[in-house]
């Protein structure tokens, strides 16, 4: 059985993490041969190099597709600029009408 509980090696510069082709570029997979899907035991490891990872399928999805940068930070950053633009204009508006 594999131990998956402990990564022995440095994702950054391990020879068995792996960064995914055409996915984000924090993203590293880890495959363990050795494990027994049968009984559960997970195929592969996944870490995030921005202490971001994955935590559901469809959020690991997101992380295999954002080629550029880390998905999570890019919407945070989406989301604070929206909420700045939503505040400047109530501002705005509420010196209008004063």
């Amino acid at each position: 059985m594999a131990n998956t509980d402990e990564i022995r090696e440095d994702p950054h510069t391990g020879i068995n993490w792996h960064r995914h082709p055409r996915g984000c570029p924090h993203y590293r997979e880890r495959w363990l041969p050795d494990t027994n899907v049968w009984q559960g035991e997970p195929m592969y490891q996944v870490f995030c190099l921005q202490d971001t990872p994955p935590v559901t399928a469809e959020e690991q999805a997101k992380c295999l597709v954002s080629h550029n940068a880390c998905w999570r930070i890019t919407e945070g950053r989406k989301r604070a600029a929206a909420a700045a633009a939503q505040s400047a204009e109530a501002q705005s508006q509420s010196d209008a009408s004063a």
